[in-house]
């Protein structure tokens, strides 16, 4: 996870490092940037901004604007002591406020909700059939499909073809979201409507058979997934 740290003052951008690393041990990447002009001119993409509100060359706000139009994807949270100014946070549609003077506690928080959401926006890149490689979204993903030859992949938007064969699909992916169910299938866990028995119902309307084998261990990792989901 690679996260940016945007402040003018060094105190608060050391405190926030040292409570970045505090709570996400080895997981990240950051960079620190004493001023939001750096920033901006930066050709780094990152999961994570902590951004302070008050810079003297360009306040918080104007900063998140102008970084929203390279990276969109950016979570971006806002640094400040003035949480009055927190209803202004619609503007940038900021995904948190944190609090200089708790930071160590607001932290834990929301960086356990950022990367939930940045595990459901987590991309593979996948050689397609015919085309050029291709990211997809793994949120957009329902199941995969062995061939002959290939993978079909089933998708939100329509059904496309790889020359990756099963196993190298299954180590491309989140064992926590996607499960091997059969040697034919690999299912997303969150796109299951409904299961019975041995069959599992998807959410796009079609079924896939479960290994007989695979039953007892999938219904508990479905149901893991479930209550994964349900209690955030």
């Amino acid at each position: 996870m690679k996260i940016a740290i945007v402040d003018d003052e060094a105190y608060w951008r050391e405190k926030a490092e040292e409570c970045i690393k505090e709570e996400m041990k080895n997981e990240i990447a950051i960079t620190v940037y004493d001023n939001p002009v750096s920033y901006l001119e930066s050709k780094d993409e990152y999961d994570i901004s902590l951004i302070d509100i008050e810079m003297d060359e360009l306040d918080g706000f104007e900063t998140i604007k102008k970084a929203r139009e390279k990276n969109k994807d950016t979570i971006f949270m806002i640094l400040t002591t003035h949480t009055e100014m927190s209803r202004r946070g619609y503007l940038v549609n900021a995904f948190r406020y944190l609090d200089k003077v708790n930071l160590k506690e607001e932290l834990k928080e929301a960086f356990y909700s950022a990367k939930k959401l940045l595990e459901k926006d987590k991309k593979i890149t996948l050689n397609i059939v015919g085309e050029a490689q291709q990211e997809v979204a793994l949120k957009n993903i329902y199941y995969f499909e062995a061939q002959r030859h290939g993978v079909l992949i089933y998708t939100t938007l329509g059904v496309k073809r790889c020359n990756d064969s099963m196993s190298e699909m299954e180590q491309k992916l989140d064992n926590k979201w996607f499960y091997r169910c059969h040697n034919s299938f690999i299912v997303n866990l969150d796109e299951i409507e409904s299961l019975k028995g041995t069959v599992i119902y998807m959410k796009n309307g079609n079924d896939i058979d479960i290994s007989r084998r695979k039953v007892s261990e999938f219904k508990k990792v479905f149901l893991k997934r479930q209550y994964e989901c349900a209690n955030g």
